[in-house]
């Protein structure tokens, strides 16, 4: 699951008006004009002109700071929705003026910390973002942005601090989900589902956050091991014409482990091709046995080696499962899987290296999400059965 992704991009949205980004591949160039390329959303559409006409109004009036921002903010907004890459370089280019400032306007030095997170440079956010907390420590959105960078870094307990610390004014359900989700990953999950049930009643939080909140809370679910609770969330959360990518691809992760890929297939259906939507296709396909799984793994490979000829490291998770999963390359999901658990340490970043050293009679590769689980005090029912397997209990 890219949950990464959705808590940050959740935490980046109350910067847009409301928590593995990816590299831009080569084109591709079809032989018939018969080939559909994308399938775009009308409400993804009518987003897509509102922005370019922006950019328009922008290019001739470089130094408005407003405009920039409002630009900068509805294309973080597009790519976190659609996890569409090219966007986050578009926010970059609206605050060109102001972004390489080492004191930029605040609301500037908020929006380059998300463009930074989605690059998966949490080094870079953080700086930002405590350089801000340093002077505004009311800062809504900078403290949230920090506790989700903090936690998806492995730094539960500060991103925990920075939830508890969130200013009073805001949204109660905005605390809750930020609180819920540091007490998941540090052996509290119990706690943390009865807390989101609370609070996620119907009309108690925007379309946005209640979004994100039912993603957290479905993911609570699994780590107790109430699949069948998380399904009907996810179904709720992804219900509508226009479901966010991330939460699709939790959904469809969870189709995945029930051995159910044709459903996986038919929910991704029409979806779009980002990454972590094209990677569940192939995973899904290569269980099926579908033809379809020789052009969605050239799909993913063409990405993969774009990323690496960019020097661009937010793939790792995706190539990781891919290699492991897709290919049976046991030797590179590893190394993958290494180098990904130092950039980021979520749950599926855990089970990812605990899968890929069992995979490759490595168990000792495992070490180090053991010492974190020993740590953190995370319990996750998708990771008991490795550490079985493995004959080791945090």
């Amino acid at each position: 699951m890219s949950f990464a992704r959705l808590m940050m991009f959740a935490a980046a949205g109350m910067a847009c008006a409301v928590v593995t980004p990816v590299s831009a591949a080569e084109p591709t160039r079809p032989t018939s004009d018969a080939t559909i390329l994308a399938i775009v959303p009308a409400s993804q559409d009518q987003a897509a002109a509102s922005l370019r006409s922006d950019q328009i109004a922008l290019a001739s009036d470089r130094d408005n700071l407003a405009l920039a921002l409002r630009t900068a903010r509805m294309a973080i907004e597009a790519g976190r929705s659609a996890a569409d890459p090219r966007r986050y370089g578009q926010a970059q280019a609206a605050l060109a003026p102001w972004w390489s400032a080492p004191e930029p306007p605040e609301e500037v030095r908020v929006l380059r910390a998300v463009v930074a997170q989605a690059y998966h440079d949490f080094d870079g956010a953080l700086a930002d973002l405590d350089a801000i907390l340093a002077r505004s420590p009311d800062n809504a959105q900078a403290r949230l942005s920090r506790a989700f960078v903090r936690m998806v870094t492995g730094d539960v307990e500060a991103g925990g601090a920075d939830c508890r610390a969130l200013p009073a004014g805001l949204d109660p359900v905005i605390a809750i989900v930020c609180k819920a989700r540091a007490d998941a990953l540090s052996g509290k999950a119990s706690e943390a589902r009865d807390s989101l049930l609370g609070a996620l009643t119907p009309g108690t939080a925007g379309t946005a956050m209640r979004g994100f909140g039912l993603a957290v809370l479905a993911d609570t679910g699994l780590a107790l091991g109430r699949a069948d609770e998380a399904s009907r969330i996810f179904a709720a959360a992804t219900a509508g014409g226009n479901p966010d990518v991330s939460i699709l691809a939790a959904y469809a992760d969870l189709l995945l482990d029930g051995g159910r890929p044709a459903e996986a297939l038919s929910l991704l259906d029409g979806k779009g091709n980002a990454d972590i939507l094209i990677l569940r296709r192939a995973i899904a396909a290569k269980k099926l046995n579908d033809p379809r799984l020789a052009g969605w793994a050239s799909i993913m490979n063409e990405r993969f080696a774009a990323a690496a000829a960019g020097g661009v490291r937010v793939h790792l998770r995706e190539e990781a499962r891919f290699r492991l999963e897709v290919e049976g390359d046991t030797v590179n999901a590893l190394a993958l899987a290494i180098d990904n658990w130092s950039v980021q340490k979520e749950p599926p970043d855990a089970r990812l290296l605990l899968e890929s050293a069992l995979a490759a009679n490595q168990p000792a590769a495992a070490q180090p999400v053991i010492d974190f689980v020993r740590r953190t005090g995370l319990s996750d029912a998708r990771l008991a059965p490795l550490f079985a397997k493995l004959g080791s209990s945090p």
